[in-house]
């Protein structure tokens, strides 16, 4: 009978399989059908001898593998009750006893196939293997020729000697059509099953066979060979596909909940009446269309939970995938996608292809591996869900009829507040009264992700800090959350530590009630937009944007930091000199890049001398000046999108352009300080332990040196190292010096007008400088 027709044509009757005993297991199974390899290797043995066009071949065929060593491989040398006739007959008779033989096997083998699957209590690997990916009878028995050689080495040498080459001990296409087919037209037939588009091939459950000796060689002399997972899934092992390892992740009992999700109530009654509406929502079967879950939206907004919670509710596992990690490894993606798939099937579980927005740039690669994409989910069935942080149906080119797409918004202040509750309610460590679980929402505008990663980096600092009785402290949280603000957003700005508070800044009553206004903003933001209804009366310019103008020096940096230190978050210092770019487009890519991640991370964003970038628009006289009115169009667009804070700082408003001053919350002047003010800072910037001296004169250096505070800064240090080199004291005299060098820093000079009395001071310095 051939090898390729329908296993329902060997089906026993019904009488016969409630009287066969089920296989104990597959591994039972696997070995009887590896006894009826056996003998049709032995039969095919016979048979190559009793062949007229192998004549005289066999006195030669001693000189590779003896002729007694594969009768006693075979277990030919130890038969009885073959006729005592001349060799050809006897031969010729043992293979009439080995037909028997086999078709006594595959009786039992059917019978018993069948039984187990009547009892439902045993699953054979062989089998469903078939069932997974449509195999043939004559498929099977390819599979078990390549599998024999894993498990017992004698197989290699029945193979070599049915080749004739002792180096060809891989079963080659030729091997297997001589195996299994009786005719010619069989054998053309059954070449169809090994060829690419194949099922054994195509799902790479057979591989070629690496043969340096024999590279140019024709399709029916290449060597198979089977792949390493099939084979363990064959013996029931339990084994991930290596060459998968590195980017996938096997979920075996999803635990996520749609309850549990943070998603819109409009949205989880979608769901929710997408799961009623589909008694087998595993789509397992050709005639369904709807194949695949597209989600998008922010990192960390819930994606691959909302697929877990399909998932549980299917009854099915899910392997995860990265696909930014699929494309850098560096095997061909086609290959590593369409195995992607097989072991979904092996599994039976669901894919979830996590960051598929790395398949949308345009190369080669990445085209290669959507072609690949969009082949295997129209071919598979397998249930896949596609997880994207960008829109990403257009590029990928799905069948819209298999397409269900689905966009997960960044939850609101609400449904933050409400995550963050529940997780600080549920944990096994307390939580320390002055937590504010509003200001927390509110500051960080998270996705669910990272919500939960930051109350896991502040659960454990607590245990860490106190295993037995912790509690989790405010600075544990706002620690833990600015962690995950500022990941990425480290490698495009400059990080500052706000180190000052309101009583280091020395400004006029108005304008220091000024920059507190800043702060009541900030800290009322979500009050008056979520629970006001503010956000449902302006779509836009919801940030708080703020403009320090003031000559250097007079507090501007220092502002920005007080204001990020009141509201507990990072303070990110812009650098012009990385953003700014003379190639056409770049400015605007690098200014994305800042937003788009400030915009998850919620901290504060400062352009110091920003007149640089939020200059005036001009006249458009060349392609450079309409290049630069693009670049300010499109910072007025994220400046008026972006609802974070934003702090620009400016020596002169006047060059700043008017259209930013229209968006701009707050104009904050910071004033040349006066001689109060300047008394105040001098005052101010010693720290406590500064050993001073009593000759400190502070109403003559307040009085008669106009300098800014970052001036006076630079000169209260400067002095401090003259003292700590010479007297140990920071007296007048190391403060004259001080100032003298300020002024030279910036051209001035020194002249008696100016110093009066201490001009002599000064004109001493000088002497021990040129004696020195």
């Amino acid at each position: 009978m051939s090898q390729l027709e329908s296993a329902t044509n060997k089906e026993p009757a019904a009488s016969a399989i409630e009287q066969a005993e089920p296989y104990r297991d597959s591994r039972e199974h696997l070995f009887e059908e590896l006894r009826r390899l056996d003998l049709m290797l032995n039969r095919r043995v016979l048979g190559q001898r009793l062949d007229p066009s192998f004549a005289g071949f066999n006195e030669f065929r001693g000189l590779f593998i003896a002729e007694d060593e594969i009768d006693f491989i075979t277990g030919r040398s130890q038969r009885a009750g073959i006729p005592d006739e001349d060799e050809r007959q006897r031969q010729q008779a043992e293979v009439a006893l080995l037909e028997e033989a086999i078709a006594q096997v595959e009786r039992s083998i059917a019978r018993r196939s069948a039984a187990s699957l009547r009892s439902g209590q045993t699953t054979l690997a062989l089998l469903k293997l078939a069932e997974l990916f449509q195999l043939a009878p004559f498929d099977i028995d390819v599979l078990l020729v390549c599998l024999a050689p894993e498990l017992d080495v004698k197989y290699e040498k029945l193979y070599a000697y049915l080749q004739n080459d002792v180096t060809r001990r891989k079963p080659s296409m030729d091997l297997v059509l001589n195996l299994f087919c009786r005719s010619l037209e069989e054998k053309v037939t059954a070449r169809a099953r090994l060829n690419k588009q194949s099922p054994l091939m195509r799902h790479e459950l057979l591989i070629f066979a690496s043969d340096p000796h024999h590279e140019q060689q024709a399709l029916l002399s290449k060597s198979f060979k089977l792949d390493e997972r099939i084979f363990n899934y064959v013996l029931g092992l339990e084994a991930t596909d290596e060459q998968l390892s590195s980017f996938t992740t096997h979920i075996a009992e999803p635990r996520a909940t749609l309850s549990e999700s943070v998603l819109p109530t409009e949205l989880k009654e979608r769901l929710g009446g997408f799961l009623r509406r589909r008694n087998d929502w595993r789509w397992a079967g050709p005639a369904s269309t709807e194949r695949v879950l597209l989600f998008e939206g922010a990192a960390g907004v819930g994606k691959k939970f909302v697929a877990e919670a399909l998932c549980r509710h299917a009854g099915m596992s899910m392997l995860l995938a990265d696909a930014a990690l699929l494309l850098a490894t560096p095997a061909p993606v086609e290959s590593k996608i369409a195995r992607l798939f097989r072991e979904a099937r092996l599994r039976g579980a669901a894919l979830y292809l996590d960051h598929a927005e790395a398949l949308l740039d345009e190369n080669e690669k990445t085209m290669n591996a959507r072609r690949a994409l969009v082949a295997e989910i129209e071919g598979s069935g397998i249930t896949t869900f596609i997880g994207s942080s960008r829109a990403c149906d257009d590029q990928l080119n799905f069948n819209p009829d298999a397409v269900i797409k689905i966009s997960l918004p960044v939850p609101d202040f609400g449904a933050r507040r409400q995550l963050w509750r529940t997780l600080l309610e549920s944990a096994e460590v307390g939580l320390a009264p002055e937590v504010d679980i509003d200001a927390l929402a509110a500051r960080f505008n998270f996705t669910p992700g990272r919500i939960r990663r930051a109350f896991t980096e502040a659960k454990h600092q607590a245990l860490l800090r106190s295993p037995g009785g912790a509690e989790v402290t405010a600075d544990d949280l706002y620690h833990a959350a600015r962690a995950q603000a500022g990941q990425k957003l480290s490698t495009l700005a400059r990080k500052i530590t706000p180190l000052y508070k309101w009583e280091d800044i020395i400004l006029p009553p108005d304008r220091l009630e000024h920059l507190k206004e800043v702060c009541a903003h900030a800290v009322h933001h979500q009050r008056v937009f979520s629970e006001w209804g503010f956000d449902r009366k302006i779509s836009r310019g919801k940030g708080l944007s703020v403009l320090f103008v003031g000559e250097s020096g007079t507090g501007k940096t220092m502002a920005a930091e007080i204001i990020a230190g009141e509201l507990r978050l990072d303070l990110y210092k812009i650098d012009l000199s990385c953003l700014v770019s003379k190639y056409i487009g770049e400015t605007e890519k690098n200014l994305s890049r800042i937003f788009e991640e400030a915009e998850q991370s919620n901290a504060v964003l400062f352009f110091d001398e920003a007149d640089a970038i939020f200059g005036k628009r001009s006249e458009v006289k060349d392609s450079h000046d309409r290049y630069a009115n693009i670049e300010v169009n499109y910072l007025l667009q994220r400046i008026e999108d972006y609802e974070g804070t934003v702090i620009l700082a400016s020596n002169f408003q006047k060059n700043i352009d008017d259209a930013f001053t229209r968006r701009i919350r707050f104009i904050i002047e910071f004033p040349f300080p006066e001689a109060h003010d300047r008394m105040r800072i001098w005052q101010n910037m010693f720290p406590a332990h500064t050993p001073l001296s009593a000759d400190l004169d502070w109403e003559f250096l307040a009085g008669k040196m106009r300098l800014t505070g970052g001036n006076i800064k630079n000169i209260a240090l400067s002095a401090a190292f003259l003292a700590a080199n010479n007297s140990g004291h920071v007296g007048m005299k190391q403060l004259i010096c001080a100032i003298k060098r300020e002024f030279q820093k910036t051209g001035r000079l020194c002249v008696r007008a100016d110093f009066e009395q201490y001009y002599d001071l000064l004109a001493a310095a000088e002497e021990e400088e040129m004696l020195r």
